[in-house]
C-alpha cells in the first residue's frame, strides 16, 4: 500500500501539472485574442482614428470631453471585437479586458487620430470663411479641380468641385456641436441646382441621427474633413441617391 507521503506527493505534482497546463491553454487563448484585435484595428484605424476627431471635443475653458468617442469605441468593441472572439478567449482576456482594450484599440487610434491632425494644419482659431477655403485646398491636393464660391447667394454650395466627369457640391461647416438636418437639406439642394452628381456636408463635428437619417434618403455624403484626401475612395463605396 502506497505511503501517505508519496500520495501527497503525487497529488501535488499532478495539481501543479494541471495548474500548468491551464495556465497554457489561458496564455494561448489571450495571444489569439490580442491577434484579432490588433487585426481588426489594422482594418478599421483610419475610421475609427476620423471619428476620434470628430467626436472628442475641447469647450471654451480647455476642458477634453471624450464622452462620445468612449461610447464610439464600447460600439465598436461589443459589435465588432466581442463577435470575433471565441468563448474561451474572452474568458481568457476578462481578468484584464479593460486594459486590453486600453492598450490594443484606445492607444492605436490615438495615435493616429494625432498623426491626422497634425498632417491637416488646421489652426484652432479658423473661421467659417477660412474652412470653406481650407478645404477647396485639400480637395486641389487630392487631384480635384475646386473652388470656394464664397457668396451669400451660393445656393447651399460652399465649394464646387470636379475631377474625371463627376461634380460635387459641398456644405461646409465648422461647428462645436453636432450638424443637422439643414445642411443636409442644402446640400441636396444646392446639388439639383447646379447639376451637380454628389453632394456632401463637410465638418468638424458630428451629425445628429435626424441628419444622418437624411443623409440616406437623399444621398447626400456626410463627412469628416480629414476625409476629403479620400474622397474618391467614399464616393467610389457609396450610391447616392438620384
Amino acid at each position: 500500500m502506497p505511503n501517505v507521503p508519496t500520495l501527497i506527493s503525487t497529488a501535488l505534482a499532478l495539481t501543479a501539472f494541471w495548474g500548468l497546463l491551464a495556465l497554457l491553454r489561458g496564455l494561448r487563448h489571450v495571444a489569439a485574442a490580442r491577434g484579432k484585435i490588433v487585426r481588426l484595428v489594422d482594418i478599421h484605424l483610419e475610421t475609427l482614428a476620423r471619428r476620434r476627431l470628430t467626436l472628442v471635443k475641447t469647450d471654451h475653458y480647455g476642458l477634453v470631453d471624450e464622452a462620445p468617442w468612449q461610447k464610439e469605441c464600447r460600439y465598436f468593441i461589443d459589435r465588432v471585437v466581442i463577435p470575433q472572439l471565441s468563448a474561451r478567449e474572452r474568458g481568457a482576456i476578462a481578468f484584464r479586458r479593460e486594459a486590453l482594450f486600453d492598450e490594443l484599440i484606445a492607444a492605436p487610434v490615438a495615435r493616429r487620430a494625432q498623426e491626422l491632425e497634425a498632417s491637416l494644419a488646421m489652426a484652432k482659431d479658423m473661421s467659417p470663411a477660412e474652412f470653406e477655403h481650407w478645404c477647396s485646398t485639400a480637395l486641389h491636393a487630392a487631384g480635384w479641380k475646386a473652388r470656394a464660391t464664397g457668396t451669400s447667394g451660393d445656393q447651399g454650395a460652399d465649394v464646387i468641385a470636379e475631377k474625371d466627369g463627376v461634380t460635387i457640391v459641398l456644405q461646409c461647416k465648422l461647428h462645436r456641436s453636432a450638424i443637422g438636418n439643414k445642411a443636409v437639406q442644402e446640400a441636396f439642394a444646392a446639388r439639383k441646382h447646379y447639376g451637380a452628381s454628389v453632394a456632401a456636408v463637410v465638418s468638424n463635428a458630428s451629425f445628429t441621427r435626424s441628419a444622418e437619417a437624411l443623409s440616406r434618403t437623399t444621398g447626400v455624403l456626410l463627412c469628416h474633413y480629414s476625409d476629403l484626401s479620400r474622397l474618391d475612395a467614399l464616393l467610389a463605396s457609396e450610391s447616392p441617391a438620384a
